[in-house]
């Protein structure tokens, strides 16, 4: 009995000393990364999605450590960071995030983060904000400065003002390399200004007004080139929507002659599949580009390679002869 006693003893004591060395070993290779930073003068910048990081790590090169805070894959909504993750945070020279609720865990984090000394820059403040529409009330982000839809990044003239104040806020931050940081966003402004042309010039012609998306996050691009957005659900690609409003959009689907439904990853395949084939539609992807999949990690794809291909969809939607108004003919 003594024996049994002890050997229970033993282990608990052997778990409790193996954990606090895991744990000294976790905190130990923080700090030796914080050290290996520091060492080599290297500022570190944090995003809170991945259009901000695309952006910060095309302006900063290699003379900034540029971090995504939200990992490619995960459902932007629901994300929280690990406590680890805060860890990290609360050791960054900057912080980018959008706000309006996108990172429904930012305003702590960003409170203690001021608390410590680091600088953050909510994005949403330098550009104009869309409200949601009467249909998606339900689902509108509820902050102090209203109900305004978050997804700005899908407007490429929004993403020349944000590249300008990531810009700023790096010669700011680090200004003995300011000519490295001003070519790199002279370059990055060309290829948005290009972006806008090429979807300005596709779009002109449009024979359709409307797209019929799985989620609402496409208003900012809709506004920019002239169509407008119906939507299954609103801002959160989980939700799901009623009878009534599916019913609702297949009788719109077929008032507007709409030929395809666009689907994002994170998107319920079911309802999408069943309003297709209620109204006679064909699926087509429309990506809103809050993060990368790991195929499109592998294949080298960023903002801009997921923005023409969303172009190329938007184009067989809006541009390209309708078949079903060629029926009706």
């Amino acid at each position: 009995m003594m024996k049994k006693k002890f050997l229970i003893f033993f282990i608990a004591v052997f778990l409790v000393v193996g954990s606090l060395l895991i744990s000294t070993n976790s905190t130990d290779n923080l700090l030796k990364s914080d050290a290996q930073r520091i060492n080599k003068g290297q500022l570190t910048v944090y995003t809170s999605i991945y259009p901000l990081y695309d952006l910060a790590s095309k302006i900063a090169g290699d003379k900034l450590e540029v971090n995504l805070v939200v990992p490619n894959g995960a459902e932007l909504h629901s994300y929280r960071p690990s406590p680890r993750k805060i860890a990290q945070l609360e050791r960054a020279d900057l912080f980018f995030y959008i706000g309006l609720g996108v990172e429904s865990w930012a305003p702590k984090a960003v409170q203690n983060l001021t608390n410590v000394g680091v600088k953050t820059i909510k994005i949403s403040q330098i550009v104009n904000l869309r409200t949601f529409g009467e249909q998606h009330k339900a689902h509108e982000h509820k902050e102090k400065e209203g109900s305004y839809d978050p997804h700005i990044w899908l407007d490429p003239i929004n993403m020349k003002k944000i590249a300008k104040k990531i810009k700023n806020q790096f010669v700011s931050l680090d200004s003995k390399n300011k000519k490295v940081y001003q070519a790199n966003y002279q370059q990055v402004i060309h290829k948005i200004e290009e972006l806008n042309q090429e979807y300005k010039s596709t779009l002109k012609g449009v024979k359709q007004n409307y797209i019929l998306v799985s989620h609402a996050a496409f208003g900012y691009l809709a506004d920019r080139y002239g169509f407008k957005q119906l939507s299954v659900t609103g801002v959160a690609p989980h939700q799901e929507p009623s009878l009534s409003t599916l019913a609702k959009l297949t009788d719109k689907a077929k008032e507007y002659n709409l030929e395809y439904i666009f689907m994002e990853t994170l998107a319920n395949p079911k309802t999408v599949n069943v309003l297709a084939q209620e109204a006679g539609l064909k699926v087509l992807p429309l990506n809103p580009i809050a993060g990368l999949t790991q195929e499109e990690k592998v294949a080298g794809a960023d903002y801009f390679s997921l923005m023409k291909e969303n172009l190329n969809n938007l184009k067989k939607a809006l541009v390209s002869q309708n078949e079903r108004n060629n029926r009706d003919k």
